[in-house]
Parts: C-alpha cells; structure tokens; sequence
C-alpha cells in the first residue's frame, strides 16, 4: 500500500511538472512571445549608423572653404586573425602606433578599437583582413586660411557643429544620418542583412558665403605682414560692400598665437577718432551744425568739467578757429567736444544707437559682442564729451564698418550679410541673401557731405599717407588708447582707420584696426597706409568684387586736339600738405583754400585720358597693378621674356588713351 503511495506520488510530481513546463511555454508564447522574438532578432539582426556627409561651405567664387571626408574607424578581433605578421605590418605602415599595434594583436583581448581616423582608400588592405573591422564615420576638412577657419568654426568628432558658422549653421549643415541592416551567424561575424534593406543618409545642405577669396588672401597677408613689421599685439581687418553689407573679407591676427575666433566680430575696442564723423552727421542731419560753422581752438587745450581735453599738434601756427570740415579733417578733440555740446545727452546716445552702436549686428556668429553704449541715465559729467572723442564706447570692426556703410551707402543702417545662399543636396534653393535695411540713419544729401568731409581726412587731413594715385578714398583715422585689465595702458593705443573707396560712388568698406604697435603708433601711419595697400591690390587683382566700369569715367578733352592729363593724386595730396604748413592763422580760422597748379580739382573727379605708364624692368603683378591704378584694363597675352622689353605693352608706354582702355601686356613664365 504504501509502495502505491509513494508512485501515485511520484506521478502527480511529475504531472504538475509537465503542467508547469505547458503553463511556463503558453506564457512564453503568448505573453512573452513578441520580446524573445525581438530579443532575437536584435541578436541576429543589428543596425549600424551610416554618418551623413555634412554640407559643404563654400566663397563667394564657389571655392570649396570645409568640405566632409569619408573615414573609418578600424576595430580588431585579435582572435580572429590569421596572419598576425602581415597585419602588424600594413598596421604600422599606415601609421598606427607600435603599442596599439601590439594591443590589437594580443589574442588574450577578443576586441581593440584602434584610435584615430584612416581614409578607407589607405587601409583597404587591412579592412580586407579576416579579424578587422571598420565604422563609417565623417571627417570635416578645411581647405581655407587661418583667417576663414576663425570665421568658419569647428566640429566635435561627432560631426557636430561647436563655434562659429559650424554652429550657426549645424541644423542646415547635419542633415540627417542613414542605417545599414547587418545579419550575424553563428560565430557572431556581421555582413549585410540580403532581406532588409538599410537607410541612405541624406546630406547636409550646401552654404556659400560672400566672402571674397582675393580679398580675403589680401586682407590677411596686408594684416600679417604689418603685425609682424610694426610689432604689434595683433590687429583686424574687414572688408564689406556697402551697398548690399555684404561681408567680403574678415581677417584677425593675434601676434604669437592663432585667433581663437573671428575677433572682428568677438573683441570690441574704443574706437577714438573714428567715431567723430558719426557725431557730425547727427549734428548735419538734425540742423544743429553748418560744414563752415566755427568752434574757438582755445590753444590746443581746453578745461572741460575738471578734465583738460589737448589737441595733437599739426603742421604749421596753431589757428584761431576751425570748421567743422576742419574739425574732421585734423581730427580735433576741442573742437568736436564744443560741436557735441549742440546735441542734448537724449540725441547724441540715440544718434549713436542708430548707427547700430550697443546691439549685436546680427550676423549668423555665435560669440558676437554687442558693445557698449549707456544709456544717458547713468551718464556722468564727461561722457558726452567722452562719446564725442570716441570714448566710453566700445565698437566691434564689424560694427564700425556697418556704420561707415551708412555714410556710403547714402544714410541706410544695413543688416550684415555674410551667407550669400543655401542649397538643399537637390540643388534646390532654400534661402537667397536680399539687402535687408535695418533704419535710416541720415538723408541722403548729409551722408554725401560726410562723405565729401572724410574725403579731405585723406587729401590734405590725417590719413593724407592713405592717398591714392589716381582714386579718391574718404576715411577717417582714430588713435584711442589702449584698456589692459580694465585700465588705460601707458603709452599703448589702438590705432584704426575706416575707409571708403572710392569717395564718389563706394564700392568697398575698409576697417583697419591694430593693437599697441611699436613706433610711430598714430591711425595715419600705421592702419591708413595699410588701407592704401589694400584698395592697390583689390585694384591689381583679377576678381576682388569691384565694377570698375564705375571706378573711371572717361572725360572730354578741353579743346580738339588738346588732352590734359593732369597730375598724379599724390602730387596733388603733397601739393596742399605744403601749403598747409605754411597757412597762417587767418586762412586757416574757417578753411584753408590752397593756391596749386592745375590738376584734379575735386575728390572723385577723374582725369579724361592718360598715358600708358612704363612697365619696363617690372614683375609681371607690379605690371598689372601699375597698369589698373592708371584706370587701364589689362589683358595678359605670352611671348615677352621675362626681364620685360620695350615692347610688353600694346600699345607702347607714353601713348594716351582714354580711362578704362584695354592695354595688352605680354609676359612669360
């Protein structure tokens, strides 16, 4: 009895057990049916991300400037691989480091990720390896300068975007990344799934900027080369159309080190003397100030609210009395204090806030500064003279150059524009620059006579060392001091000069800004004649954004038979230098008029014909630049040789042709 006891036992143990195995196998079927099934395919199935290549930035031109490459990461199962030997050396022939050649060998390891990024066409070799393993992934490339990397920004090793237009730019520039169905058998090596299709990667859209190639590559060297001449801490340079704010060229330098970000538009500066023309035209415009207005000199020092404001020295007596135009022209501290005294704290702040001063530009930068301009309420005694001088304000280039565009331009504020287009990877156009008015900021008749002042800065003024041969340019020279660690630096200053070209009808913008150079420090010697160097080389260059069918308009001779050529800006510019020096205080009191021998008499006017100048015993590039600033155009034909001859121009030096003639020049490499 107990024997059938015990089996019956037995029995229902083993009943219950198959029942619990049915009722465990429903609930895995029925319950946990859809995780296993996911559970296995995740294990046999696996998706990898395949990197969509990032969108390409490109000038102005079309020049590729950051452009993405297709690399791989290699990954190594030590114990998969056969031939050790021939793996160790195509890994150290492609530059992998010894010791991680050694670890990826090392079959006591079942996985290495090796570091760094290899182009696949290089390790081809080595991918074909039985044990290695590659990862798509994106290297951004930058076939552009120091100066455009600034500008242009950085990725992360992810591909994303971390400063610059990089960042600004990332949703347009990322596009979206793709996937590859790969299927593992038994022993866990991975190929593509023959079933399921993977994903393609869509590319990121395309950008292309306004920037100027020439110019740019004028721009930086012009920078580096007076950086490095004068000893300076660093300096800046941009370069814009005024009449669209386009954004053509945008150089930093930084002695000794690599700009860590485009500084024309992150480092604000007081900009001194610059700023002096921006407080004229509020006077011009509101009514408050005629050009031929005088204001007393007061002997070159005036007391001021407990400050004792000087005038630098100039050439010849000290006069009695200057104009406004005077007070531009030498760049008079008394004097535009008192014409400044004319506007109420209210105008002059808001005068200045509507050249743009205080708020950022708007430019597609992540790290732009805004400046700084107070409002009048927590103004003090002085600053309203201190804003007339350039002071208490800080200005980025950008900034200065904007406001400069608006007395170009005709007395409209612009919105800058540095993305000129952006294109899907179809080719179609998702976004077009248009000009893009943030306010007017003067009529149209007082920016042609702040334009006509600034003029006389460079013919007979402090930037007479900018004067060109043959064009006129306007601008205005500044020497600020220079704030270290919150303090006014002894006998350091930040020299600057912003120029327009040419002075009848603009084409360019032109900021030049140095730091604390060594020597003669003043904006007319340092940042003036870089502006000179860099109108003459846009002139000698082949494609630097200007319409030089509007630079020269040919002229009627006087009478049949007679062409007057006149003479050289230059002559001219030294012709009043000297005369000015010698003008007494009389001549002087409201303006200077100069008895000189005939020539060009008015900025912008251009001479009717000229002679072909002689390029004999020249290099090809001074040839052609000696021909563009006589207002001739040049078309380059072989079969000189290369110590130049007599015969290099067609037609022959010394002919006189009309402004804007074809002179052929013939050269060899």
């Amino acid at each position: 009895m107990l024997r059938h006891h015990r089996i019956g036992l037995v029995h229902s143990a083993l009943a219950l057990l198959a029942l619990a195995v049915l009722v465990k196998t429903a609930y895995v079927q029925l319950v946990q049916g859809r995780a296993w099934s996911d559970l296995a395919r995740r294990q046999h199935y696996t998706a990898k991300a395949v990197p969509a290549p990032r969108g390409e930035i490109m000038d102005a031109s079309g020049r590729t400037l950051a452009t993405t490459r297709e690399v791989v990461r290699l990954e190594i199962a030590p114990r998969e691989v056969k031939d050790i030997r021939t793996l160790r050396r195509a890994l150290l022939a492609a530059g992998v480091e010894q010791s991680w050649a050694t670890r990826a060998l090392d079959t006591q390891r079942s996985w290495v990720a090796l570091p760094g990024r290899y182009v696949a066409e290089d390790v081809a070799s080595i991918t074909a390896m039985r044990g290695v393993y590659t990862t798509p992934v994106s290297d951004r490339s930058y076939a552009a300068s120091v100066g455009l990397r600034a500008i242009l920004g950085r990725v992360d090793d992810e591909g994303r975007g971390l400063d610059g237009l990089e960042l600004a730019l990332d949703s347009l520039l990322r596009g979206a990344n793709g996937a590859s169905q790969l299927v593992r058998d038994v022993r866990g090596h991975s190929f593509a799934s023959p079933t399921v299709p993977g994903s393609a990667p869509r590319p990121g859209s395309s950008v292309t900027l306004t920037i100027n190639h020439e110019l740019q590559d004028i721009a930086e060297r012009t920078l580096a080369d007076a950086v490095a001449r004068m000893n300076a801490e660093g300096g800046d340079i941009v370069i814009l159309d005024p009449r669209g704010g386009e954004v053509l060229a945008m150089a930093g330098e930084r002695h000794g080190v690599v700009a860590p970000s485009a500084t024309a538009v992150t480092e604000p500066f007081e900009p001194g003397s610059t700023l002096k023309p921006l407080i004229a035209s509020a006077l011009l415009a509101q009514g408050k100030a005629r050009t031929s207005d005088i204001v007393p000199t007061r002997g070159g020092s005036y007391e001021l609210h407990g400050r004792t404001i000087h005038d630098e020295p100039h050439p010849g007596p000290t006069p009695s009395a200057l104009s406004l135009a005077d007070v531009i022209r030498f760049s008079s501290n008394i004097g535009i204090v008192q014409f400044a005294d004319r506007l109420s704290p209210r105008e002059e702040f808001e005068a200045l806030r509507d050249f743009g001063l205080g708020t950022q530009t708007g430019i597609p930068y992540s790290a732009e500064a805004a400046g700084t301009l107070r409002p009048p309420r927590t103004w003090s005694r002085q600053t309203p003279a201190s804003l007339a001088m350039g002071y208490e304000v800080s200005v980025t280039p950008l900034q200065l150059a904007l406001a400069y565009a608006a007395i170009a331009n005709g007395g409209e504020l612009l919105e800058p524009v540095i993305v000129k287009e952006i294109r899907s990877p179809e080719g179609e156009v998702r976004f077009r620059y248009s000009r893009r008015v943030v306010r007017r900021v003067m009529p149209e008749d007082v920016a042609r006579t702040v334009r006509k002042l600034l003029a006389g800065v460079v013919e007979r003024g402090t930037a007479v060392e900018a004067d060109l041969a043959t064009y006129a340019l306007a601008g205005k020279t500044g020497t600020p001091r220079r704030i270290v660690a919150g303090r006014y630096a002894p006998s350091q200053y930040n020299p600057n000069f912003a120029g327009i070209f040419p002075a009848d009808a603009p084409q360019l913008v032109v900021v030049v800004k140095l730091s604390n150079p060594k020597g003669n420090f003043y904006g007319g010697a340092t940042a003036a004649p870089m502006t000179k160097t860099i109108v003459q080389a846009a002139l000698a260059a082949r494609d630097a954004a200007l319409d030089r069918s509007q630079l020269v308009v040919p002229g009627k001779p006087s009478s049949p038979g007679v062409v007057q050529t006149g003479r050289p800006r230059t002559a001219v510019a030294t012709a009043r230098r000297a005369a000015l020096a010698s003008a007494t205080p009389d001549t002087t009191a409201r303006s200077v008029v100069l008895d000189l021998p005939p020539g060009p008499e008015r900025l912008g006017a251009s001479r009717p014909a000229r002679s072909v100048p002689d390029v004999r015993g020249m290099s090809l590039r001074n040839a052609v630049r000696s021909l563009h600033v006589a207002g001739l155009r040049v078309q380059l034909a072989r079969g000189a040789p290369s110590a130049l001859s007599t015969s290099v121009t067609e037609p022959a030096p010394g002919v006189v042709v009309s402004a804007g003639s074809l002179v052929r020049l013939r050269y060899s490499r």
